[in-house]
């Protein structure tokens, strides 16, 4: 496959051999419009009543009317039928309004319950999936659920009654007619049925591709700036292309298979039409039966043509569906690994002993351990620094203090409680985090700032923001704190985000800080009034710093070298620079200002 086209999907669960394996699974969420549901058939069934008593009256209408020359008895016939035709009017109204309705709120259901899901999720299930696959599946997947559960279920129940009741009047105006029509019939059932096996895989096929080519898509916008800067549009509109390509061969294998099917229903059924004129007209011209109930015949016939046609369209519904829910329960079958154990309890202030005992971790679908052993301990208010080679491990053991992961083995805890006896909200409400790629939502600053503590004051943010040394750059927005600052930020240089970032670690004032190189993104100026607001925000909070520039390693009380998955050495900037080879190498290897560089080699 070439190079950056995407290469698959996360493969889920073994898919269940019926199409309604996955739909039943979905139908305790149907419950709470079970009213609506119920009452709109029970109405669609009385609108049917009306529907059926129609072509009765018209054989009434001729028979007695037009061929007893009774002509007082037209207009009477003709009110008749158009109370009839009003009354299954309103009924249809009120039909699709409570089947939207319920519909409507079970497609709203299941994308919450989706969307609660994939937050409770933890990052490695994240790291492994398409961003495009999941958008597909909480978009168009629970739209096809919806329309099937909200309508055609419902629509099936009825078509079986209609199909039901039209059979035993065709059978009471005319057996020997009534047996051709089900002759004609059966085999135009038995196609439909054949028709929505074939369909599922189509239906599958279809929706992975189309959440693939979301994914490109996707990346498209999002990487907009890489693509232009190194002149790679073409190369990317060519991945699309055969995304899209793919999506519309898979597409018209479907259109075909529907032509065909629809092809042969409308010859047979159009041809049982035929045989019922031929042999229909014969009998009333042998005086077997009266031109009326030829008429109404022929009307009830046409009205079996829509449930027999009709239920292969629905089947077809019904696969997509099926399809879609069994994409959707990939995601909702996927444990919360990360999640709070039974017996978790509140974490309360704490003092902020952050201890690592014997860590070991691996990334799920790799063998190598990124993390082999690790042992340290960070004392309340004190702030360790933690340096090492691109690889080494650094993010990873940083971001077992929030619990984006747990530790395969050892046990990472605050004040001596393992991290997993606590509960994920109130751990995670004691530390803050910043991350080394400030990742900004399409908001305002304001809601931005108010991720890291949705209580606090204006006050408190513009303390955040100072102590960022933001406050400057955002009060000179428009809009000030209520300036939105696009999708991921990018309406404001990367220095800028950063410092949001960092703002939003600090603006809850939590006990434990995790700052994952935050002065990647910043100039030099700009790096120094940071660090001596750090100065101040660090001080009585425990602080785990991953950093690489010599001025903001003296920040920290102490310095942790990790190197291929293990501590290997741990004491002052200045004593490890004196006494370790390798922290000498590796500082000198990263520093990029050349006056830090003789500091490093001095």
């Amino acid at each position: 496959m070439p190079e950056g086209e995407p290469t698959g999907r996360r493969p889920g669960p073994p898919r269940p051999k019926g199409p309604a394996g996955p739909l039943r699974r979905l139908f305790p969420m149907v419950r709470p419009y079970r009213r609506n549901l119920v009452v709109a058939i029970a109405v669609s069934i009385a609108a049917l009543g009306a529907q059926v008593n129609a072509p009765l009256v018209v054989k009434r209408y001729i028979d007695e009317a037009i061929r007893g020359n009774r002509p007082q008895s037209v207009i009477p016939y003709a009110l008749v039928i158009f109370g009839l035709g009003l009354a299954q009017a309103v009924m249809w109204f009120v039909r699709r309004n409570l089947l939207g309705s319920a519909a409507v709120g079970l497609e709203n259901d299941l994308r919450n319950r989706l969307y609660g899901h994939l937050q409770a999720l933890p990052v490695s299930f994240h790291d492994g999936w398409q961003s495009g696959q999941l958008v597909s599946r909480a978009v168009s997947d629970i739209s096809r659920i919806r329309r099937f559960l909200g309508f055609g279920l419902s629509w099936l129940v009825i078509l079986a009654v209609q199909f039901a009741w039209i059979t035993v009047l065709l059978f009471r105006l005319d057996v020997g007619l009534a047996i051709t029509t089900i002759a004609f019939s059966a085999p135009v059932a038995l196609m439909s049925y054949r028709f929505s096996r074939r369909f599922r895989k189509i239906s599958r096929d279809t929706q992975d591709q189309q959440g693939d080519l979301t994914t490109v898509i996707e990346e498209v916008a999002t990487g907009v700036r890489v693509i232009k800067s190194y002149g790679r549009s073409r190369e990317r509109s060519e991945i699309f292309s055969r995304q899209a390509l793919k999506l519309r061969e898979i597409t018209l294998v479907g259109v075909s298979l529907r032509a065909k099917w629809w092809s042969l229903n409308t010859i047979l059924l159009n041809t049982n039409l035929v045989v019922i004129l031929l042999f229909g007209g014969l009998r009333v011209v042998n005086g077997g039966l009266s031109l009326g109930a030829l008429v109404a015949f022929i009307q009830f016939q046409l009205m079996l043509v829509w449930p027999v046609r009709d239920v292969g369209w629905i089947l077809s519904n019904g696969q997509e569906a099926s399809a879609a829910a069994e994409r959707v329960f990939e995601i909702l079958d996927t444990p919360a690994d990360v999640a709070d154990l039974p017996g978790a309890t509140p974490l309360p202030t704490p003092a902020g002993r952050l201890a690592f005992e014997g860590v070991r971790f691996t990334y799920p679908g790799t063998r190598s351990e990124v993390l082999k052993g690790v042992d340290f301990r960070i004392e309340p208010g004190e702030t360790l620094a933690l340096v090492g080679s691109t690889g080494s491990g650094k993010t990873t053991l940083a971001s077992l203090v929030s619990r984006f992961y747990d530790p395969d083995g050892g046990r990472v805890s605050l004040d001596e409680r393992d991290l997993k006896s606590l509960t994920l909200d109130s751990l995670r409400s004691h530390v803050g985090v910043a991350f080394e790629d400030p990742i900004l939502f399409s908001a305002s600053v304001r809601e931005n700032l108010l991720m890291g503590s949705p209580d606090a004051s204006d006050d408190d943010l513009w303390d955040a923001l100072a102590a960022a040394q933001a406050d400057v750059f955002v009060r000179n927005l428009p809009w000030g704190l209520d300036t939105r600052v696009g999708e991921q930020g990018y309406s404001l240089s990367g220095g800028q985000r950063q410092r949001l970032a960092l703002a939003r670690a600090v603006v809850g004032r939590p006990r434990v800080l995790v700052l994952d190189n935050p002065m990647s993104s910043v100039d030099v100026h700009t790096e120094a009034l940071i660090e001596e607001a750090l100065k101040s925000i660090l001080q009585g909070r425990t602080a785990l710093l991953i950093a690489y520039r010599p001025s903001t390693l003296l920040l920290a009380d102490r310095v942790a070298l990790l190197h291929e998955g293990r501590i290997v050495a741990t004491g002052t900037h200045h004593d490890l620079l004196s006494e370790v080879p390798l922290y000498r190498e590796m500082l000198a290897k990263d520093v990029a200002d050349p006056f830090a560089a003789e500091e490093v080699n001095a």
